[in-house]
């Protein structure tokens, strides 16, 4: 491949993020990015696709994204959209031939999940999932300290990922809130990236055991709850006389781990967790090493090595960014000037735009985003009797 259109179906948050990424591989990555553009975007109204092109600063805009998959001068699709829309899209995406870049989690279940995988896997296209926290530099070198040996063998892996944005009880009844719309609740939004690190980090997931909790019942009803996000329903639409409707997803979860390589751990994921705006952390133990990591200081990571001298023991700050770091010599030249949101993001699109002109494997790809879905899963039926669910290979 020489030259690599893309579409970007969404304009909401997500969408907004995938076109600043494209933004930042232009800036980090010119080079690679000579022959790429972002040509087109796709919404379900064509006013509101018309200002987001233009406050995005993309010249094509479409009011259906049907009208974008089947335009053959596009080669990749981004899809931003919510949860329910995945699917439709992207199966319509693949057979046409088109690359795919897909927003977590893949489905609404395993089941569709798989079906997107193998679908993708046939069609021969290339696919991606949005896990882009997997990409952020700080945890590429985690990676390979794994990989080198560095911390022995693996133990145990601890991860929380906590919000407060869901306590607002006036907060729209939107698609978050609905399992028709969203498949789960925070577990499938903020636990999916929680559960591909450990995949990532530890290897895969055999057994699972999950509670879930759903602390706020009802919420105002709005009138259309499949919009992206709650910033696009106006109060007028959410006040709707004082009625409320019931949430059937969780607003926080606890998950217990058994990996197939014999560590264990947990997961602890919330909406509803006071004082935290994208708190996600994670903590590995192994014979030789341990590791802390917090998203919120995402330029550095604590290591703790054992073989440090008598009385001198205890952990030891990385600042993330040196030139023999993943990706140091590509985005700052000096350490303390640090990634943001949207550089892991743009290193994502890097590696598929890299894979796609000169070949070679994408992860994460829907095969994780169907392993993700088969863990969610198993998660939400453990919880009713609170019993080991076998997640199959």
């Amino acid at each position: 491949m020489e030259k690599i259109n893309i579409g970007i179906v969404g304009g909401g948050l997500i969408g907004r993020v995938h076109t600043i990424a494209f933004q930042v591989l232009k800036g980090f990555f010119a080079e690679k990015a000579r022959n790429v553009s972002l040509k087109v975007i796709a919404e379900k109204d064509g006013e509101y696709a018309r200002e987001t092109a233009s406050r995005l600063g993309i010249d094509e805009w479409v009011g259906d994204w049907r009208e974008l998959v089947k335009r053959d001068d596009i080669d990749l699709v981004i899809i931003g959209v919510p949860n329910y829309m995945h699917k439709e899209i992207a199966l319509e995406a693949v057979n046409r031939g088109k690359h795919v870049l897909c927003e977590k989690p893949l489905a609404l279940c395993e089941k569709d999940a798989r079906e997107l995988y193998e679908t993708a896997r046939s069609a021969g296209i290339m696919h991606a999932i949005s896990f882009n926290y997997r990409k952020t530099p700080a945890v590429l070198l985690v990676k390979r300290w794994i990989e080198e040996g560095s911390l022995g063998t693996i133990l145990s892996f601890r991860s929380s990922f906590i919000q407060d944005w869901g306590l607002d009880e006036n907060l729209p009844l939107d698609w978050h809130f609905q399992k028709r719309y969203s498949g789960s609740g925070v577990l499938g939004d903020l636990g999916s990236h929680a559960i591909d690190m450990a995949r990532f980090l530890v290897g895969e997931i055999r057994e699972v055991s999950g509670a879930l909790s759903t602390l706020i019942g009802e919420r105002p009803l709005c009138r259309d709850a499949s919009k992206a996000s709650t910033a696009q329903i106006s109060n007028a639409e959410s006040k709707n006389g004082g009625k409320k409707g019931k949430v059937d997803v969780d607003d926080l979860c606890d998950v217990l781990l058994r990996f197939e390589n014999g560590a264990q751990g947990g997961i602890f994921v919330s909406r509803v967790a006071q004082g935290c705006k994208n708190h996600f952390e994670f903590e590995l133990y192994g014979t030789e090493g341990s590791v802390f990591f917090d998203w919120e200081r995402p330029n550095e990571v604590k290591l703790y090595r054992g073989e440090t001298q008598e009385g001198k023991s205890g952990f030891s700050e990385i600042q993330v960014g040196e030139s023999c770091h993943p990706y140091g010599r590509e985005i700052w030249p000096l350490p303390g000037m640090g990634t943001g949101f949207a550089e892991p993001f743009a290193i994502q699109l890097y590696e598929m735009v890299d894979a796609l002109l000169n070949g070679g494997d994408v992860s994460p790809n829907f095969y994780d985003g169907w392993k993700t879905s088969q863990i969610i899963d198993g998660v939400i039926d453990s919880s009713g009797d609170r019993k080991w669910r076998r997640i199959e290979g």
